[in-house]
């Protein structure tokens, strides 16, 4: 064998970047290639074979001659120069010194199956320092380490050993091979479409969600990419991915590790509430990401959105069915998951009657009532019927379809399969999705199988069903609304605010002013003398507030009094102060904020938190001393626009009192939702802010104005996510 040098560069691969190399390998070296049936590097090399990838495969190995018909190289260096992939089958002490040959050597990435990395202890952490040190000074890419491998269904590139993974539209990123293994299974136990592609990212060394999921979301063969995981190391850049590819792709998530840990100091309101799985489920699904609650529907889900086009917003769901049951379970399913029935218009009905006879319920859900016993193609017909009707977004078929053959008369198949054949047309032809739930899916069916090959999902439980036709219906208000919404990308940093740590209110008032927000008339009275000439001056009950540093919850300890007119305000200044110190000795207090009383409205929550994971984070509910208590709050990503902040006011209880509740002054949402926007912009252009709070806010006919204001100057400036 030849030198490096000797054999000069190979085939060009500058068209590719490393990473689509690595996720897509035209050859692959096995480094720690083994002739023992029982290593890791021979069952590599005979999954590639018997998985028929077509490409050349490199076994490294320094003593060995074959290995399953194969040429072994002695050495990495050895290799032909600019092989795509290293599939790494060494311990963890290798792998360091390993990687950097492979970037010697030309290799765009390697897949590192070792653990032994930052989850063992010090040690551990060590040889993780050191990987992490090979990848910056190299620039290879690298998935894993303690990763199950990858692999590229279409062209065989099998570095996972997993046997006869049918071929199909779903990608799957996970950072355990064993959700893998159960994916494939729930997707054979339901016949679901098939996999394109999985990666394993194991411990996310170097190569992460975001860049998997924006790489295999433009792939031609993927219809949708599912997704395990058990935390993002970067969720702002997976938001940014996932924004980015569902108006094109559809993302399914499945969590782990949902538990509310990590909260922030209790000198934020925001902070205080904002449970990481609160923050996450609100962003993700800001960001357009289906997200799924069990783990037995991450395959259902997937291969629904992959192969259904989705409801048209503005339509609603049609349920055909051969069973009163089966039609009231489904019917009470989609209304518990907020997913409204078609009212059909009256010449539907019309049609529906003279097709399926007086016995039948021709209101939705439609009940055939046994019109469909003796001639199964009964069903394409009202399934017409309704696909016709132009408040029908989806039609979801209930019962025993296609096994009446089964069921009744084995004479039935060759109608049964005309059926579907003729179901599958008018699918096409109306544009108008179609979901089978049956109690013979899991039977071996010919006329199933062909629905299901033509896209439409055929599946024995209802639940499942009806957990697709929410997806579908979520995927279809995306769509339409997709322009309205934020990217996500985080702005180019503005001038910072000075100071750190908690500033003090007035301090915290003038930034907010400085920002262009309105914060009403307000003084800073250093003596109670300053005080009783600032309330004299306004001319208008005031509210007093205390000044200092070791008060956080002013209310708590006394340091608030509302409705001061001037002739009671040096008493009130005082007790103020008296009460402080009393609470509080240590308290230094700097003076007291004079405002006037604010017009009457309703109290709300305003906040920002820098979330460790997704970034700066927007926080609205019911503000006031109840906001702990309530818990009523909806969080958004910052950035985001006008509509995305119309929706996060609709999630709360706070929005009832929007509208004139009772004694409450009608507030205006467009002002509103202008201002939460405005907070959103803000919080993102400030990096060094990690935390605002705006309680209350008083939202009435003349504005929205914040009372208490609250920010958190971090020492810490975070970077990263803006373009």
């Amino acid at each position: 064998m030849t030198s490096i040098a000797e054999r000069g560069f190979g085939r060009d691969t500058s068209a590719r970047t490393a990473l689509e190399r690595l996720l897509d390998p035209h050859s692959i070296a096995i480094v720690g290639a083994s002739a023992n049936v029982a290593k890791r590097g021979f069952h590599a090399i005979r999954a590639l074979q018997q998985s028929g990838y077509a490409h050349p495969i490199y076994p490294v190995n320094p003593t060995a001659m074959q290995i399953l018909g194969l040429d072994v190289y002695s050495s990495i260096d050895r290799l032909p120069y600019g092989v795509d992939v290293a599939l790494i089958a060494l311990p963890a002490a290798a792998v360091p010194d390993t990687l950097r040959r492979c970037s010697a050597a030309g290799i765009a990435g390697a897949v590192v199956l070792a653990n032994g990395f930052g989850e063992l202890g010090d040690a551990g952490a060590e040889l993780a320092a050191a990987l992490s040190t090979v990848i910056a000074q190299t620039g290879i890419r690298v998935i894993g380490p303690n990763t199950s491998g990858l692999i590229n269904v279409s062209s065989g590139a099998n570095l996972v050993g997993l046997h006869g993974v049918p071929p199909g539209p779903i990608s799957v990123i996970t950072q355990s091979g064993n959700m893998l293994l159960s994916l494939v299974n729930d997707d054979r136990a339901i016949r679901g479409p098939g996999f394109h592609a999985y990666v394993g990212l194991g411990n996310q060394a170097d190569v992460r969600y975001d860049e998997c999921l924006t790489e295999l979301a433009g792939h031609p063969g993927t219809g949708v990419v599912a997704i395990h995981s058990e935390g993002f190391i970067d969720g702002r850049s997976f938001l940014v991915a996932a924004a980015r590819a569902v108006p094109d792709t559809p993302v399914a998530v499945l969590r782990g590790g949902r538990s509310e840990v990590g909260r922030r100091a209790a000198c934020s309101h925001t902070g205080s509430i904002a449970g990481s799985d609160a923050v996450a489920t609100a962003v993700l699904r800001q960001a357009g990401v289906e997200l799924i609650e069990r783990s037995d529907e991450l395959a259902v889900v997937a291969g629904a959105l992959a192969t259904c086009a989705p409801i048209a917003q503005g339509c609603k769901v049609a349920i055909l069915s051969d069973g009163g049951g089966h039609a009231t379970l489904a019917a009470d399913a989609l209304a518990a998951r907020g997913i409204e029935l078609a009212g059909l218009g009256a010449q539907t009905r019309l049609r529906l009657r003279q097709l399926l006879g007086d016995a039948a319920a021709v209101t939705d859900p439609v009940d055939v009532a046994g019109a469909t016993d003796t001639d199964p193609m009964v069903f394409v017909d009202a399934a017409d019927v309704l696909m016709r009707d132009p408040e029908v977004g989806l039609v979801l078929i209930i019962g025993l379809y296609g096994g009446y053959h089964l069921r009744f008369d084995p004479g039935l198949r060759e109608i049964e399969d005309a059926a579907a054949a003729r179901l599958l047309e008018l699918v096409t032809e109306r544009r108008v999705p179609l979901l089978i739930q049956s109690c013979y899916a899991g039977a071996e069916i010919a006329n199933h199988d062909r629905l299901r090959a033509g896209g439409v999902p055929v599946l024995a439980s209802i639940d499942h069903a009806v957990r697709a036709v929410v997806a579908l219906e979520r995927r279809g208000r995306r769509l339409a609304d997709a322009a309205q919404r934020s990217s996500l990308v985080l702005p180019l940093p503005a001038p910072p605010v000075s100071g750190s740590g908690l500033l003090d209110e007035p301090t915290a008032r003038r930034v907010v002013e400085d920002a262009g927000f309105d914060v009403g008339a307000w003084s800073f009275a250093a003596t109670v003398t300053e005080v009783v000439a600032a309330v004299a001056d306004y001319q208008r009950p005031c509210a007093l507030k205390v000044v200092s540093a070791q008060v956080i919850h002013k209310s708590d300890v006394g340091g608030v009094r509302l409705g001061v007119v001037a002739a009671d305000a040096a008493r009130h200044a005082q007790a103020i102060i008296d009460s402080v110190r009393t609470h509080v000795p240590e308290a230094h207090i700097d003076g007291i904020i004079v405002a006037p009383m604010a017009d009457a409205g309703v109290e709300l929550l305003v906040g920002a938190t820098r979330d460790p994971i997704f970034g700066p984070v927007v926080a609205f509910g019911s503000g006031g001393v109840m906001v702990e208590a309530w818990q009523d709050v909806a969080f958004r990503a910052a950035p985001f626009t006008e509509l995305e902040a119309y929706e996060m006011i609709g999630e709360t209880i706070a929005s009832r009192m929007l509208d004139g509740y009772r004694h409450l002054p009608a507030v205006d949402r467009q002002q509103l939702a202008r201002f939460l926007v405005r907070v959103g912009d803000f919080v993102a252009a400030h990096p060094e802010i990690a935390d605002i709070d705006l309680n209350p806010v008083i939202a009435s006919r003349s504005g929205t104005v914040p009372v208490d204001i609250r920010i958190v100057v971090s020492e810490e400036t975070p970077g990263g996510g803006h373009e």
